[in-house]
């Protein structure tokens, strides 16, 4: 990486206010003057996680200067509650002037969401669990008006997938149908299940002009069916809500930081692959700023930060996005990441396979597959091969998801 030095000098403000203000991180040394020397002084810092950030909260997060109560009071922030998956559900205080104008900067990195969004008519749909839709939830019974917000509209209002109801699905098909958003972000899992369902009734889905996934990780199922139900290019959207959106993926497959919100630090994994954890500190975030974050995932380094699309970026470029860090193993010394154990699966499934779901829980393979059963013992066999460990395949009608609403490819 060589970040340019307006955006060291910028880390060195952001790093010495946090040091002064923020209660987390008084016992943290004065970063230096000199910002050639910051990269050494940030490297000898110890990251934060999410224990970190539970302790104390939220007094300390909060900058000697503010006042939450009244902050809250006025409705600029509120407290929001994280989906939870890497770890136990967080809290965050949430700032939507600051999420959002962050979050549409991401976007606009890939050039075609970008001419989208500068269309007066632009339009946007999101699916996925409700406490993850921009800070607004809408659970429970709500109107396709009560559900529309600034020109975003939110389709779902259950928790848990698995049980929409066929009235559900329409609901949301129609919906669709009726509102033609120009954009969708939506989870992966979730948006598969509703590309399913639009291939099972023969709905020809109005196409977004892009869709972006983001919320849990990406498999190539779900890219599978999404893509026969929706002919509509699907970009990875990469980020956390207590931290913002960190990477968004342009044209030509790579993703691109979101470097003027966020300084990225990458910490490699054992391996021969280019694989590493995410340490994120934020720029120009008033509330809950956060120094050298663990994010909880696994990332895979682009080789340059060269990119087909003409973007320059300070900051790594990444080829796609692994999981959690907690579901990666170590056999013989490299690193397998849950994303490599489904590459592992579909190579030996082929071209033709037909599974939906997997989740490796300790020795047994869940494969969910409404066509074939055999499917279960093949997908075992090459997750037993990549991880040197004997594997049991098991067909199942479905994999649950958690309580947060998200799924999980390794439970342990």
């Amino acid at each position: 990486m060589s970040y340019s030095a307006a955006h060291w000098q910028r880390v060195s403000d952001e790093t010495r206010r946090m040091v002064a203000e923020v209660p987390l991180y008084r016992d943290r040394p004065v970063p230096p003057v000199d910002t050639g020397a910051l990269r050494a002084w940030l490297a000898q810092l110890p990251s934060v996680g999410k224990r970190e950030l539970r302790k104390g909260f939220p007094k300390s997060l909060v900058r000697q200067d503010q006042d939450l109560h009244a902050a809250m009071r006025d409705e600029s922030v509120t407290l929001l509650a994280t989906s939870g998956t890497t770890a136990d559900r967080l809290q965050v205080i949430w700032e939507w002037s600051w999420w959002d104008p962050q979050e549409r900067e991401a976007m606009r990195l890939n050039a075609r969401i970008a001419k989208s969004m500068r269309d007066a008519s632009y339009r946007e749909a999101v699916l996925t669990t409700p406490a993850c839709g921009a800070g607004v939830c809408h659970f429970g019974s709500a109107t396709m008006a009560e559900r529309s917000v600034d020109g975003m509209l939110f389709l779902n209002e259950s928790q848990d997938p698995s049980a929409w109801t066929d009235r559900d699905v329409e609901r949301m098909l129609n919906e669709w149908i009726q509102f033609a958003p120009r954009g969708i972000e939506a989870d992966p899992a979730y948006l598969a299940v509703i590309a399913r369902a639009a291939l099972k009734r023969g709905l020809a889905l109005p196409p977004p002009e892009f869709i972006t996934l983001t919320y849990e990780t990406t498999t190539r199922a779900m890219r599978r069916d999404i893509g026969r139900a929706v002919s509509t290019p699907l970009f990875q959207l990469y980020g956390a809500t207590e931290a913002g959106v960190l990477f968004m993926e342009c044209e030509h497959g790579r993703l691109h930081p979101n470097e003027r919100h966020s300084h990225i630090d990458l910490m490699p994994l054992p391996g021969s692959a280019p694989l590493a954890r995410v340490l994120v500190t934020t720029l120009g975030r008033p509330w809950m700023p956060l120094l050298r974050y663990d994010v909880g995932d696994v990332v895979r380094v682009a080789e340059t930060r060269v990119c087909a699309c003409g973007l320059v970026s300070d900051g790594p470029v990444l080829e796609r996005v692994e999981g959690r860090q907690s579901d990666c193993v170590t056999v013989n010394g490299e690193t397998v990441t849950p994303l490599m154990l489904d590459d592992a699966i579909h190579l030996a499934l082929g071209a033709a396979a037909t599974m939906e779901q997997w989740q490796l829980e300790g020795d047994v393979l869940h494969v969910a597959d409404p066509k074939s059963r055999e499917s279960a013992a093949v997908a075992a066999e090459a997750v037993s091969n990549l991880l040197a460990r004997p594997i049991r395949g098991e067909h199942v009608s479905a994999v649950a998801p958690e309580a947060s609403g998200k799924y999980r490819l390794v439970k342990s």
